[in-house]
């Protein structure tokens, strides 16, 4: 997997280094979009895609206290325009854990949307943040009995039946 600096995809927000010795080097930063003059509630990740080309789409949130807040922001998270679910991460940054997020989609266009939002649970003062964004090529066949034009997919959640080894994220 090829990593890439965001700022090719989004215009908006700033980049904080986080302070959290032995985090994994992908989550070591993130990008927050704090409130501005502008009052923008939603910004978004512009990635190129081929249209009707199905793309797992993966959200990766570590908190950190960047913001020097006790809790981490909850806001929401939009994929080409469609709410995709909200974001809260306290659960997991109390355990001192990532918490991700997973949708496969299929692109409307010649690009991806990927946005974070204000909410009414978005506490005043607030930021949204993200510290990692992967949005991976299907191959054609993968998905192919869903009907992307009402339905996407959405990790519920993770489970091995009868494999010993851990669950690779």
């Amino acid at each position: 997997m090829t990593w890439v600096a965001d700022g090719a995809f989004v215009h908006a927000g700033k980049v904080a280094e986080l302070d959290s010795p032995g985090v994994m080097p992908m989550l070591s930063s993130l990008r927050y979009f704090p409130p501005d003059t502008s009052s923008a509630a939603k910004y978004c990740y512009a990635v190129p895609a081929a249209m009707h080309a199905r793309y797992l789409v993966r959200t990766t949130y570590y908190y950190g206290g960047f913001d020097g807040g006790g809790a981490p922001p909850v806001f929401d998270q939009i994929i080409d325009g469609t709410r995709w679910s909200a974001v809260d991460t306290a659960g997991g940054y109390a355990r001192g854990l990532a918490t991700y997020y997973e949708a496969v989609v299929e692109a409307a266009g010649k690009e991806l949307s990927v946005c974070l939002a204000r909410s009414a649970a978005t506490a005043p003062g607030r930021s949204p943040f993200i510290s990692a964004l992967e949005v991976v090529p299907l191959e054609e066949s993968v998905y192919s009995a869903v009907n992307f034009t009402a339905y996407a997919l959405s990790t519920v959640a993770r489970h091995s039946f009868g494999h010993n080894a851990s669950i690779i994220g």
